[in-house]
């Protein structure tokens, strides 16, 4: 949902092993705040909690996450994406759990919507000192936006995302760390999934990369940008990339903060100069925050 969730790193006693990330990407799998990365999860399970607040917007994320055998990563997250308001329309009560309606003639509303993601990474590259870590992974997303919104916007409530990532994780002195990560996500999601999946003038699957980069300032400090691209697939809602400035503090390898400044752009926007100077949802950016543990 949106927005979603930015930002993070790996512990550094983990990267140094090449083994395992500590932080949980929005969706449910280790990685950056918005990128999932080619390192898998600690072995152990991993409970998360992320709130995004953009001014017009806010999203929430719990996630739980694990890994097998050092090979296999599994996951699974809610997003909920709320824009707090919950209003008639031309006299109808919305249902205040599942708003969403759409009238090309006037403001479309949106109210709270969830995302369930179910996500499973499998390692095919171990980190070396020559090679980095490789992942190939799969996450599968519904959501409950109403189906009023998806019949006007011809799209689907659940979808696929494929991706392919590899992190390499290097020292740049005596005591601090690079770390690198790109990824390539085959998607038809609208906003990561929030507003359902293709559309009535864009089904295919589109190919979009994501980055990440962090600097380790010590073994429990790092700071670091991420971006993703984003499809556009629904006409009149533009869809804009997405980014961050991150902070992440390790105070123990059982616990993660992370704190970011999070860039979004226009999410489900009504206005771009409307008449009466409605510009809700446009130029999205605030604070993103998570807390994680694992046991």
């Amino acid at each position: 949902m949106k927005l979603l969730k930015t930002i993070a790193c790996t512990v550094a006693s983990c990267c140094l092993t090449g083994a395992q990330a500590a932080v949980t990407q929005v969706e449910g799998q280790a990685g950056g705040g918005v990128v999932p990365w080619g390192l898998l999860s600690a072995g152990s399970p991993t409970v998360s909690a992320t709130w995004v607040d953009t001014g017009d917007y806010t999203l929430s994320s719990v996630a739980l996450q694990t890994s097998m055998a050092n090979w296999l990563e599994l996951s699974y997250a809610r997003i909920t994406f709320d824009t707090g308001r919950h209003p008639s329309h031309d006299g109808i009560i919305l249902n205040t759990d599942r708003i969403a309606t759409f009238d090309p003639d006037k403001e479309w509303l949106l109210g709270k919507v969830d995302v369930d993601v179910i996500g499973a990474k499998v390692k095919l590259l171990e980190m070396s000192d020559s090679t980095p870590a490789v992942a190939l992974g799969v996450q599968y997303k519904e959501t409950n936006v109403t189906k009023i919104f998806l019949d006007a916007m011809g799209a689907e409530d659940n979808g696929l995302d494929f991706y392919l990532a590899a992190t390499k994780v290097m020292p740049i002195g005596a005591d601090r760390k690079l770390l690198l990560n790109a990824t390539v996500r085959a998607t038809k999601g609208n906003q990561i999934g929030i507003l359902g999946f293709e559309s009535k003038w864009e089904d295919d699957y589109e190919a979009e990369f994501e980055t990440s980069i962090g600097v380790f300032l010590n073994d429990q400090t790092v700071v670091g940008l991420e971006y993703r691209m984003k499809p556009d697939n629904i006409k009149g809602l533009r869809e804009d990339d997405w980014g961050n400035l991150f902070f992440a503090y390790f105070p123990s390898n059982n616990l993660a903060i992370v704190a970011a400044y999070a860039e979004f752009g226009d999410i489900a926007g009504v206005g771009h100069g409307a008449a009466g100077g409605n510009n809700f949802g446009l130029d999205q950016r605030g604070l993103y925050l998570q807390v994680q543990g694992n046991f």
